[in-house]
């Protein structure tokens, strides 16, 4: 099959490719909360929609208020963007990286975004029989001497799993000359985030963590995210990024969410017993080999045929669709990705899978 990077996945584009006629579909290839967005996006639309009158502020000041309000963190040590994937190609552009190591597989914009910038970018392979977990510090060792930056995940995108906090803070103080990335994205979704974040540890100038509001608020289409660090790298990265990134809608659906504490307990308490039971059925299941997970959304390999499309057409024909892994680096035998969503869902998902062949 042609390999195409791509995020997400196209619906369309693979009823097309299989022959299937176009029909309703349920998305598990994306990753945003089960629960929507909360209430209050919506209780307050009218007054949210008469922001793109004016001008937003140029540094997105609602956004660093949310971050001080939430983490604690000071405005100089926090740098607000147009979602996290324009700060992800901000940051090799600015620090001029000359060869970065990036785990595989993970989000490919880590290299894409290196590359663009002039970077020489090596993978480090990640096992499958390890649950493609991040080595120890010593192998790591091996390959940070060789570049100025490692990026990671955590929790990784595709794997769904955590690389080790405390590893990545004993070599960001060991190797001051060397960047460490670490995207967390993902991170709201564990239990006890703010003391499994790195956003909670000192601030070295060389490591710098970046967040999104938009997989936990499932706000995808306002764009919004946010870089964590040192505020030397930080003020270093903020003079050469562009102002009124952020626009208005978001910078003043922000400060909506400080006070959302019920969704953000309900969100995890649901996924956490949804994961636990989603897991135990998939690893009881003939043909579908299902990775642990940290966060919400699961890697699983299809094991019961030798092509993956037998059953994305199966599962499509029945108005589901789920993430082709295959143009992932490392996943190209037969892996594939699904969001957790509803548990009514969820369940049509689980039984067509069980059911394939039948």
């Amino acid at each position: 099959m042609k390999k195409e990077h791509k995020h997400g996945g196209n619906p369309l584009a693979d009823l097309a490719r299989l022959n299937l006629p176009e029909t309703k579909i349920i998305d598990f290839s994306v990753n945003l909360n089960p629960l929507g967005m909360p209430d209050v996006i919506f209780k307050n639309w009218d007054s949210l929609f008469n922001a793109v009158q004016d001008y937003p502020s140029i540094n997105a000041e609602g956004i660093t208020d949310f971050y001080a309000y939430k983490a604690g963190i000071k405005p100089d040590e926090f740098l607000a963007g147009n979602g996290s994937t324009e700060l992800i190609y901000l940051i090799p552009r600015v620090l001029k990286f000359k060869k970065v190591v990036i785990p595989a597989p993970s989000f490919y914009d880590y290299e894409r975004a290196s590359i663009l910038a002039g970077a020489e970018v090596i993978t480090y392979p990640l096992k499958p029989e390890n649950n493609f977990a991040l080595p120890s510090a010593r192998e790591l060792e091996t390959v940070i001497n060789n570049v100025d930056a490692i990026w990671a995940g955590r929790p990784n995108n595709p794997t769904a799993g955590m690389f080790n906090r405390d590893i990545i803070i004993e070599l960001a103080g060991k190797y001051p000359d060397k960047y460490f990335i670490i995207d967390e994205a993902f991170i709201q979704f564990v239990d006890n985030w703010k003391g499994e974040s790195l956003i909670s540890c000192n601030r070295y100038p060389n490591l710098i963590i970046i967040h999104s509001f938009t997989k936990f608020y499932s706000i995808a289409g306002l764009r919004m995210g946010g870089l964590i660090g040192h505020r030397d790298t930080i003020g270093r990265l903020n003079e050469y990024k562009e102002p009124w990134t952020v626009n208005g809608i978001a910078e003043k659906v922000a400060p909506l969410l400080k006070d959302c504490e019920d969704y953000e307990t309900a969100t995890v308490k649901f996924l956490t017993a949804e994961r636990e039971r989603i897991f135990g059925i998939l690893k009881e299941m003939d043909g579908i080999e299902v990775f642990p997970s940290c966060t919400n959304f699961f890697l699983c390999r299809w094991r019961k045929t030798e092509n993956l499309d037998d059953l994305l057409k199966y599962l499509l024909g029945n108005g589901i669709f789920i993430r082709d892994c295959r143009n992932f680096r490392g996943l190209e035998d037969n892996y594939f990705r699904f969001g957790i969503r509803s548990v009514i869902e969820n369940n049509s998902l689980l039984s067509l899978l069980s059911s394939f062949g039948k």
